[in-house]
Parts: structure tokens; C-alpha cells; sequence
């Protein structure tokens, strides 16, 4: 039996180095000559792998009532029998712009008012989990991706806004936040002259900041990022920011651009109480990162006036706007049932 897996190890090692041979055959110039090795001496083995049980497939992202139907025989049955080995059912867990509850039972931060951030139980229960459920993050920055939410960044709620996540600080990862700058890019739609912008923070602000423009023509979030680079405005680099309502004159003429960020590098770590209406809350993870109300990006007319032109509106049809993390934050009153995987 040993004697049959190790052949079959060689088999497939041979396989997956034919496939490198020619992923790399085909996405390399022609003109470039390349030599590729196979070693399949036993006794040059460095590691050893079962297929059998390394090998399998997974089904994720069902929608909700679905695995009651496919997880069961005769279903079931013919799944297990197609081939594929080990096959493993995923819940929907990923952190964007949605928090999901693998588990039902856990513990909030905020115990009294089943708020703040959740935590699943590792403890087996008696019934079978079979669905996890999201919550839209109430201080989310995308104004798309997963959900039906929006932005807090252009909403036009001068109350809502957008938090980093606090796990990416140095609270966290024992690093100084500049080695993990956070980041909100604004999308203006197309190329439109602009030498200004107001930044309406929250608490925890930026004390360390740049604003900054894309020279790329492709939208530098998914397709750009090899075909353009971040330019900081001449006058767009703040090393005191103190908070507040802040208008910026980033240059002394106009500059056409699409796309807009906003860099940050330090915090000013001040607390926020997630609009309690009660005292500053003591937990650090809200007293860490970056937040900010409400973003305007514009020009500034030679009398001072500050002309505006962000569309602010609580839906997709808002100005787009996409951040680096979101604050996991988020309480039982946000989940939504309709939403279930």
C-alpha cells in the first residue's frame, strides 16, 4: 500500500511540474531560454504528501436554507461519490465589509447592549451549525462589495463614518503604525480639476497624513497598480493634523484627477464612543486607528469658497469611495437574517 502511494506521489509530482513547465513556457518571452529539473530519486525526497487525504474539494457560500437540502442523502451521497476525496463545507467568514457569525452563541465586548465586537464560541454545541450570518459593518467605507450597504465616507450623514480596522495597529502587532498605513481612495467618476479637499474626522484622526492623486488612466484598486503611481499634492503631506473640520489647499492651481487618497501614517489614538451618547468607551480597540465623518473633494475659488464635487447620499448612488480595512464594530441589531450562508 505504502509502495502504491509513493508511486503515486512521484506521478503526481511529475504532473505538477509539467504544468510549471508550461505555465511558464507560455508566460515567458520566446525569447528567453529557461531549464527546468526534475528530481525524482527517492533519495532525494525533501517531503512526502498522501493525496488521499491532502486532496479533496470544498463547497462554500451557500445560500440559506441550502445545506439542509444538499448536505443530505441522496445528494449527499453522489458528492461523496464523484471523486473528489475529502470534501469540506466552508461557512461564509471573511471580513470586508460584512461581519459573519460562524457561530450563533459568542461573547460582545459590550455584553449590556450586544454591541461591539463578537466573538464565536469554540465550544461544540448539540445542534449542528449550519449557517453564519452578516452583519453589515456600520462603519464601512465601500460604497460596493458584498450587501446592500454603502459608504460612511460620502452618505452625507455628518454623524456615521468610517473606522480602520484596530487590529492593524500597533496595539495589535507590536509595530509602529507606519509600517501599516491606512488608506480611503475616492473615485470623482472622471478627470475633473480640483485643488482642494475637506476632511470631516471623527475620533480616533490622522496626526500623520497625505493626500495624494493616481497618474494612472486604469482604476488603480483592481486594474492599475503596475500602469500609474500615487503623487502627493504639492501642498498634500500634514505632519500635525489636529482633528476637526479640516479644508485643504492642496495645490496653488488645478489639477485634473479621478481618483484620490487619503494616506495615513499616525493616529492621534483619542477615543470613541461609537455615538453612545455616554462616556468615551475604555476598550482600546475603539481608541486606535483612523476614522473619518464625511469627505468633500473640490476647488477653492479665489474668494475662499469651497465648491463641492462629491455626491453625498446614503446608497450606492454616492460618490464611490474604497478603504484599506474596516472596523469589525458592529452590533445584533445590524445582522441581517436575509443574508445567511
Amino acid at each position: 500500500m505504502v509502495s502504491r502511494i509513493k508511486g503515486r506521489q512521484v506521478g503526481v509530482c511529475k504532473r505538477i511540474a509539467l504544468f510549471l513547465w508550461t505555465v511558464s513556457f507560455w508566460t515567458t518571452s520566446a525569447a528567453i531560454a529557461q531549464t527546468i529539473l526534475v528530481d525524482a530519486a527517492p533519495s532525494h525526497v525533501v517531503n512526502t504528501f498522501s493525496p488521499v487525504r491532502s486532496l479533496g474539494a470544498a463547497i462554500d457560500r451557500l445560500r440559506t436554507g441550502t445545506p439542509d437540502h444538499l448536505l443530505t442523502d441522496p445528494v449527499l451521497k453522489e458528492i461523496l461519490g464523484a471523486g473528489w476525496q475529502t470534501v469540506t463545507y466552508r461557512q461564509n467568514t471573511e471580513l470586508m465589509v460584512e461581519a459573519w457569525h460562524w457561530n450563533p452563541h459568542g461573547t460582545w465586548s459590550d455584553t449590556e447592549k450586544q454591541q461591539g465586537y463578537f466573538v464565536g464560541s469554540a465550544e461544540p454545541t448539540a445542534e449542528m451549525i449550519r449557517h453564519s450570518w452578516a452583519a453589515p459593518l456600520p462603519h464601512r467605507g465601500f460604497s460596493r462589495g458584498d450587501g446592500n450597504g454603502w459608504s460612511r465616507l460620502t452618505d452625507g450623514d455628518p454623524k456615521s463614518y468610517w473606522k480602520s480596522n484596530p487590529y492593524l495597529t500597533k496595539a495589535f502587532t507590536g509595530e509602529d503604525d507606519s509600517l501599516h498605513p491606512q488608506w480611503v481612495m475616492i473615485d470623482l467618476g472622471s478627470k475633473i480639476p480640483v485643488n482642494a479637499i475637506r476632511i470631516a474626522w471623527a475620533e480616533p484622526y490622522a496626526k500623520h497624513y497625505s493626500i495624494q492623486f493616481w497618474t494612472g488612466e486604469l482604476e488603480p484598486f483592481y486594474d492599475g497598480t503596475t500602469k500609474g503611481s500615487w503623487q502627493t499634492f504639492p501642498l498634500g503631506a500634514i505632519t500635525e493634523g489636529k482633528g476637526g473640520t479640516v479644508t485643504l489647499k492642496l495645490v496653488s492651481w488645478m489639477i485634473p484627477v479621478r481618483y484620490l487618497r487619503i494616506w495615513m501614517t499616525e493616529s492621534s489614538n483619542t477615543c470613541d464612543s461609537h455615538d453612545s451618547g455616554e462616556h468615551v468607551s475604555t476598550d482600546k480597540r475603539n481608541c486606535v486607528g483612523y476614522a473619518i465623518n464625511e469627505l468633500y473633494v473640490g476647488a477653492l475659488s479665489a474668494d475662499g469658497q469651497f465648491n463641492d464635487y462629491v455626491t453625498h447620499f446614503p446608497s450606492r448612488n454616492q460618490t464611490v469611495t474604497w478603504p484599506s480595512s474596516v472596523d469589525p464594530w458592529h452590533a445584533a441589531s445590524d445582522m441581517d437574517e436575509s443574508r445567511g450562508d
